[in-house]
């Protein structure tokens, strides 16, 4: 086994590299932490806060509007300019601007169905909410107004608001026996391969690398060790570095993690370290793939951050899924990472482990080792290639010569 103690040597030269890595991936998952994790255990209603510019009088419609948000917002006062409605939009201070303009309430009793102005922050849930409750007063008011009711205009305006009191509380239930998989799980979960695709592609390309040395080369195929030997004996350094970094990580997240994982019930974890290992054989692959294209350790450290990078962002694991655009989703399913964190939302959203529920995590487990696969033929494919080419004993610059 001299092959493989020889790469094992050379991987504990670059210990300080894999640390590195581990600092870098450290940081992205506490700086999300410690700016405080949102509970999604349980359903709280929320008041957004808003403003409202009335430019109109203070007739009994514009005063049951400014009840009815009353009732589902909380009024912040903001001075009426454009520079300070612009500067509470920007820095959040407001979800919602409402402006009552001239001649609203009388253009609405003469059967006109005046535009009441609004702005929202952007995929703002909450300004979307005030929104619908403003319009939902406006649209029951102008029920009784054509219904043809004997209401003057002050008990249209209260009639309205008695419709909205009511109020339906929501039940929040759950299927599983375990607790519910906390927000810092996930987190961790889906940054997961971005370290392991570092991890796995430096320790591996690094290493690599010094065997395309020509005189190193030349003196391999002359020695008594045969090529499947050899082959062997890297292809097991290669899997050695694959569990490490699957084991190490999932001790890692365990450690961190370890008060959220009282009350989750057995199938998660046993799913979160299945989903896992399917990465890792992603991450083996790609790593033996990138190092059948470096030749240089310059272009060794490129590779990496970049692989790793791409995968990452367009698979989810620095944006969510559900934020990305319909363009970008599809070239995403390409990417093994996708399927992974596709894997890690369904394995937190699950409300039992019947094969209906298991069947679609156990999919994108397999596409993830069938592109694994796929990787792996084509290292094999490129490699035999360059055993085979004259040119491949070009001129490789390795740390040995250095």
């Amino acid at each position: 086994m001299r092959v493989f103690s020889a790469c094992i040597k050379m991987m504990k030269r670059h210990k300080w590299v894999y640390l590195l890595y581990f600092v870098i991936f450290a940081c992205l998952f506490l700086i999300p932490v410690s700016g405080g994790m949102t509970d999604y255990g349980a359903f709280t209603a929320k008041n957004p806060n808003y403003t409202l510019l009335n430019r109109d009088g203070e007739g009994p419609l514009v005063k049951g509007l400014i009840q009815a948000l009353e009732a589902n917002g909380t009024f912040v006062e903001i001075e009426d300019s454009e520079e300070a409605l612009m500067d509470a939009g920007f820095y959040q201070a407001v979800e919602s601007i409402f402006w009552i303009p001239e001649g609203f309430e009388t253009q609405f009793w003469a059967g006109e169905e005046p535009e009441l102005e609004m702005w929202q922050w952007p995929s703002s849930a909450s300004g979307y909410y005030l929104q619908t409750a403003a319009e939902q007063y406006l649209s029951l008011v102008s029920l009784y107004r054509d219904g043809g009711t004997d209401f003057s205009w002050e008990e249209m305006a209260e009639a309205a608001l008695k419709s909205m009191e009511k109020k339906t509380e929501v039940e929040m239930r759950q299927y599983t026996d375990g607790a519910v998989v906390s927000e810092k799980i996930r987190l961790y979960q889906r940054f997961l391969p971005y370290v392991m695709l570092l991890l796995c592609i430096s320790g591996v390309s690094i290493v690599f690398l010094n065997f395309k040395n020509p005189d190193i080369r030349m003196r391999n195929l002359c020695s008594p060790m045969k090529p499947f030997s050899l082959a062997f004996q890297k292809l097991l350094y290669v899997c050695v570095v694959g569990s490490s970094a699957w084991v190490l990580f999932n001790i890692v997240g365990a450690c961190i993690c370890l008060g959220d994982w009282n009350g989750v019930d057995w199938h998660l974890p046993a799913l979160f370290l299945m989903n896992s290992f399917a990465m890792a054989l992603v991450s083996v692959a790609s790593a033996l793939l990138c190092s059948a294209l470096i030749n240089s350790q310059n272009t060794q450290s490129f590779v990496s951050n970049i692989y790793a990078l791409v995968m990452c962002f367009l698979g989810g694991t620095f944006v969510q899924l559900d934020l990305l655009g319909s363009g970008i989703l599809k070239i995403a399913k390409f990417v093994p990472v996708y399927w992974y964190e596709e894997n890690v939302e369904k394995i937190c959203c699950l409300t039992g482990f019947g094969v209906e529920n298991l069947v679609p995590v156990y999919r994108g487990m397999l596409i993830q080792v069938g592109f694994a696969a796929a990787f792996f033929c084509i290292y094999l494919v490129i490699n035999k290639y360059q055993q085979q080419a004259a040119e491949s004993f070009g001129s490789v610059r390795t740390e040995i010569e250095q």
